[in-house]
């Protein structure tokens, strides 16, 4: 053999070797099962909306996973954990539909320690018929690989994803599990990052092994080193969440600890910031620390930072943070899947612009199927249930068809389309494709009172929902009911005004 091919082969040989366990389960565990009346329960109790707005169908069984990904550098091995839930009573192979979280900072937090919004919205997604897989990250999760979590770092964050997919496929495979050809993509806030950063990955990287039905990032950002990082910098923006801006900048002194040496920067993480906060930060930052009281911190985050640092993010394009916050933008490509970027107007954690100037930037690198859904008024927090009701419409109208054995009337009314939605003025619900018949409908407000309501003649394929105006931004849900009482839920949003 040639000798300077032999080399270059040795020379490759531990890479591929650390490679190659990508993916690989180290324990695939039962968590539990939940009926839908008790998925019902469940969101009634925790959200004190009517059951009818989550769509729930299918009864589910919820699985704690543990799986081989890679570390901060790309290449080194680290276990990471995962929430993986089935709908156990689906009638046909159903998709796969990722889902990333947003901030977290205890472990407790993580999809997979069952008892939180995460979970619940993992397990929702697969009572709607998806194998439905919900990744922690590295590092978070108390059966995780110990480290500090990687917050915001596109590259773990896709290889997270991905090797979560090739663990729930071999999975899947050895137990005689069925699945489709389908995989969609989706999060919220870190997790619109995070898909965002899965969809870029996928398409660049592993373009043979995967295929992208639809993607819907919320409320995520995408400019890190513009927009956000201004943002961050802000001596003036008032935040809800302080700690965004501490996560951040300590996850990237983690993840970029070789860099920062190598740079002369030999600061210790808590240095950076004022009596008490370093202090404060040391607990607050620890995913093993109950301590949790982010009031405490400054609503103004940059006020945080002892002066001449507060001064340097503030001025200085070559500040460290802004520096590493470059190397996880993700708006400078060109998805060529179906993609739908989600976002309120009145976003102040992830403001508005960043996913104008994504959007723009996509569309001018030659993207053709990207399009932006805008909520009007809502807090970054209170869009992202809506986030979760809307990617359950949009997906639903892009999966493939199962309209067999008892879930046969619920499929054919899932087929039935809002819009436009959100809406100011009337909403139409189109039942041209519903090919069962269709009795009545009604509109439930989120207190679940019927606030509108009528019959459906046999040749009717439209009904128009207009709410009392002068009410202010509001969520509805439209129940439309077959002739044996099944019935289905979509989640409407009637808004006085929409900035598209």
């Amino acid at each position: 053999m040639n000798r300077l091919l032999l080399i270059l082969l040795c020379s490759m040989l531990p890479v591929a070797l650390l490679q190659a366990g990508r993916g690989d389960i180290v324990s695939f565990t039962l968590m539990e099962t939940k009926t839908v009346a008790e998925l019902e329960a469940e969101a009634v109790a925790s959200t004190g909306f009517p059951a009818s707005l989550f769509g729930f169908e299918y009864d589910i069984a919820a699985y704690k996973v543990a799986y081989e990904t890679v570390d901060y550098d790309g290449i080194s091995p680290t276990i990471a954990t995962a929430l993986v839930s089935f709908p156990t009573n689906y009638p046909c192979a159903p998709p796969m539909g990722t889902y990333g979280h947003g901030l977290a900072l205890k472990h407790y937090e993580a999809p997979s320690s069952l008892n939180n919004i995460y979970s619940f919205i993992g397990k929702g997604i697969a009572s709607n018929g998806y194998i439905s897989l919900t990744p922690d990250y590295i590092h978070m999760g108390y059966d995780a690989s110990p480290g500090f979590q990687a917050f915001m770092h596109a590259t773990t964050e896709a290889a997270a994803t991905i090797d979560l997919i090739r663990a729930t496929r071999t999975y899947c495979q050895n137990n005689g599990i069925d699945y489709n050809s389908q995989l969609f993509i989706s999060g919220y806030s870190q997790g619109g990052h995070s898909s965002m950063a899965t969809c870029k990955a996928i398409q660049e990287l592993h373009p043979d092994e995967f295929t992208i039905t639809a993607a819907m990032p919320g409320g995520g950002t995408y400019d890190l080193s513009g927009i956000a990082a201004d943002s961050l910098a802000s001596p003036t923006r008032i935040t809800g969440e302080p700690h965004a801006l501490c996560l951040i900048s300590r996850a990237y002194y983690e993840v970029y600890q070789q860099d920062l040496v190598d740079m002369g920067l030999t600061t210790p993480f808590f240095d950076y910031f004022k009596s008490p906060y370093d202090s404060l930060l040391t607990l607050i930052l620890d995913a093993n620390n109950p301590f949790a009281n982010t009031s405490l911190l400054d609503s103004i985050p940059n006020r945080m930072l002892k002066d001449e640092y507060r001064e340097e993010f503030l001025n200085d394009p070559d500040f460290w943070m802004r520096h590493f916050l470059a190397e996880n933008d993700l708006y400078d490509w060109s998805p060529q899947m179906q993609m739908r970027l989600f976002h309120s107007d009145a976003d102040v954690e992830n403001p508005f612009p960043n996913v104008l100037f994504t959007l723009d930037q996509f569309q001018n690198n030659g993207a053709t199927n990207v399009e932006l859904q805008t909520v009007s008024g809502f807090s970054h927090s209170n869009a992202g249930l809506y986030h979760a009701l809307a990617l359950r419409q949009w997906f639903g109208t892009l999966r493939e068809s199962c309209s067999v054995g008892i879930h046969q009337e619920t499929a054919e009314l899932s087929k039935a389309v809002a819009y436009p939605n959100p809406f100011s003025d009337v909403c139409l619900i189109d039942l041209s494709k519903v090919n069962v018949g269709v009795s009545r409908w009604e509109v439930l407000n989120v207190q679940g009172l019927v606030v509108q309501s009528g019959v459906v003649k046999p040749e009717q394929r439209q009904i128009a929902i207009t709410p009392a105006k002068g009410i202010g931004n509001q969520l509805f849900v439209v129940v439309l009911y077959a002739a044996n009482n099944k019935h289905i839920g979509i989640p409407v949003l009637y808004q006085q005004s929409i900035n598209r």
